[in-house]
């Protein structure tokens, strides 16, 4: 008999490995995102891939420590880092626990891996299994711990969301119906971001009242993009705002211009001054913007000294040593 207990872990790391994709972004495409969307989160695989620090990231850091794994071994899913192409997250509200939707992209059989993982549940000696299958007709439609749910669909997309409602709403939007961002054009004032593998879009945050005191700026804005990559040798970071007029953008420029400043003045470590020296700050229209690069062979080397993916029986985590845990580890050796 099956332990319940690896079947929960397996079902769990599969869930994780989803959410592992969400660490990195082809373009946008906002005809499967719902109009309402207040915030984007957009991955592409494919980039990171072709990258230097994705493949670094992927084949030096993650692929062996997830393959490695006993329990995703035993599982013999065909989802893997390789056939992954991009990953879209959206919801029309900010809160914690709002509505967000993913819509993932691969090249793998994922209805055969959750019918694995349904099929390995069945054996189970729990009454209430932790990967069951919800209908098969019109669509096939998983859920795992009463939690997501899961509808692989054809063409290579898969729809991960927490209600039945919002897979239909994505399921229309997917199948050409209903309201989208592509006729909405909420971001169409943004230029390309040619090179970025990680793309982040946002309006109405401004608008939040859990916007601290040090970022009031923020209500200056109408909305922002972030977008980070590669490109001549660099690792990237561009984040713009939009200012509800030019007033606001003139404030919003000065702001960022103070932050830099402040920066080059208390650091002390010099990849931070130099990356801070080099930061370009400009503005065309309502749009400001902040451009920062950091050598790629610098960020791979800040990368192995400092990131550690732990994958555990039940759980997958990226851990970012700062320098004050390193301080920390070294007093706790010390103390010993």
């Amino acid at each position: 008999m099956l332990n319940p207990t690896k079947i929960h872990r397996t079902a769990s790391l599969m869930v994780a490995a989803f959410s592992l994709t969400a660490l990195f972004a082809g373009p946008v495409d906002q005809s499967k995102i719902a109009a309402d969307a207040k915030w984007v989160v957009h991955l592409d695989f494919e980039a990171l891939r072709k990258s230097k620090v994705g493949s670094h990231l992927i084949t030096g850091l993650l692929q062996p420590k997830i393959e490695g794994n006993h329990f995703i071994k035993k599982a013999n899913l065909s989802i893997n880092l390789t056939n992954i192409s991009s990953l879209t997250a959206y919801g029309p509200q900010f809160e914690k626990d709002g509505e967000g939707i993913l819509l993932l992209s691969t090249t793998a059989d994922v209805k055969k891996d959750m019918d694995t993982l349904v099929g390995m549940a069945s054996l189970s000696e729990n009454e209430k299994k932790d990967v069951t299958m919800v209908q098969q007709k019109p669509f096939p439609l998983y859920n795992v711990k009463d939690d997501i749910f899961i509808a692989p669909l054809t063409g290579n997309t898969v729809i991960l969301a927490k209600s039945r409602e919002q897979i239909d709403s994505a399921r229309e939007l997917a199948g050409g119906k209903g309201e989208s961002l592509a006729k909405a054009q909420v971001f169409k004032d943004y230029p390309d971001a040619a090179n970025a593998f990680i793309l982040v879009m946002a309006k109405g945050f401004n608008d939040s009242a859990k916007i601290p005191p040090q970022a009031q700026v923020l209500r200056e804005t109408e909305g922002g993009r972030l977008a980070i990559g590669e490109k001549d040798q660099n690792l990237f970071l561009n984040l713009m705002f939009k200012g509800k007029d030019e007033e606001s953008s003139t404030k919003i420029q000065q702001v960022l211009q103070g932050i830099v400043a402040l920066v080059s003045m208390s650091q002390q470590n010099k990849d931070v001054t130099d990356l801070a020296s080099a930061t370009k700050i400009a503005s065309e229209g309502r749009n400001v913007s902040v451009t920062l690069q950091f050598p790629t062979a610098k960020a791979i080397e800040h990368m192995d000294k400092n990131l550690k993916l732990n994958v555990k029986e039940n759980s997958a985590r990226l851990d970012v040593k700062t320098e004050d845990a390193e301080d920390d580890e070294k007093a706790e050796e010390a103390a010993k």
